[in-house]
């Protein structure tokens, strides 16, 4: 069985994730696309050193910010680290909001010969990854809505897809899950979410958001890894686009419109069990998300 937390971003996902791997001694494996990359530390609320409670943490800090990454890849790191865990006797717990990511890795996407011309990739060179994914959505709204608009590789891979009329297996495949898994989905009463949202980021703010994306954009450049949120706001803002101001209420917008698609997304594309978090009564949901551990242990045969 694989223990799985997802939900909005600053939900409380690392929190009880960090809870239940003490509990039952194991580690836990992120299911953030962003969180791979070094030195992307604020601008993504990667888990401190300090907050991890000595629980190890595995697919985090793999990457710099310029190397490549895609669900293929993600995929397949996982699902190593799945099989190492399970090898040892440990349940593996997986916590992270990158909905399509986590679905790929527990479910049987094939990604395999899944190739097209240099001339289609340098056709949409110019685009964004969100006007790059609009396209998408409009030739293939089931697949925009699988893929996050940040995993540029798969969009444009999609896109072709469409475009070309060829059958895409994983949408055939993809209900299968590929492993035994409780599904956690935390919720909050949403006035409470974007409140806590607002205050991560002016929390970042305080703590060098601005400093941390400075020093990552002079030293790598435009890349992929940027068009985080958090991270492509600060960017137009060092570039002269608008003031300082302006970038921290747009991360503010832009992270509440991103936690109200990835509800959407664990809603519609899992069976999952919600709890309702009381960030006052944090205890409750960590003692009932045990509980839903424990009774799915004793149903299986």
């Amino acid at each position: 069985m694989i223990i799985v937390v997802v939900g909005p971003t600053a939900v409380g996902k690392s929190t009880l994730a960090v809870k239940l791997a003490t509990h039952y001694q194991t580690d836990v494996i992120s299911g953030d696309s962003v969180q791979v990359y070094k030195h992307m530390n604020i601008g993504t609320a990667k888990i401190t050193p300090e907050e991890t409670n000595g629980i190890r943490h595995r697919m985090l800090d793999i990457l710099e910010p310029n190397e490549p990454f895609s669900v293929a890849e993600y995929q397949r790191l996982v699902r190593h680290h799945i099989d190492d865990l399970e090898t040892q006797g440990n349940i593996p717990i997986i916590a992270g909001g990158t909905g399509f990511y986590v679905r790929a890795a527990l479910h049987a996407y094939d990604f395999t010969g899944a190739h097209r011309p240099k001339r289609f990739d340098q056709h949409h060179a110019h685009l964004s990854n969100e006007a790059l994914h609009a396209l998408l959505e409009e030739a293939d709204p089931t697949s925009a809505r699988l893929i996050h608009h940040n995993n540029r590789v798969r969009v444009i891979q999609a896109l072709y897809r469409a475009q070309e009329g060829e059958p895409r297996s994983e949408q055939t495949t993809a209900s299968e899950p590929r492993y035994d898994y409780l599904m956690i989905g935390l919720d909050m009463d949403r006035s409470t979410l974007y409140k806590r949202i607002n205050n991560r980021v002016d929390a970042m703010v305080d703590q060098g958001l601005l400093e941390e994306v400075e020093s990552l954009y002079l030293l790598y450049g435009d890349g992929p890894a940027f068009e985080a949120i958090g991270y492509k706001e600060i960017i137009g803002h060092l570039k002269g686009d608008y003031p300082l101001d302006t970038a921290i209420e747009r991360i503010k917008t832009n992270t509440r419109r991103y936690a109200k698609r990835q509800l959407t997304f664990f809603k519609n594309q899992f069976d999952a069990t919600w709890l309702a978090v009381n960030p006052d009564r944090f205890d409750d949901t960590v003692e009932e998300a045990i509980r839903l551990v424990e009774r799915n242990k004793r149903s299986q045969p």
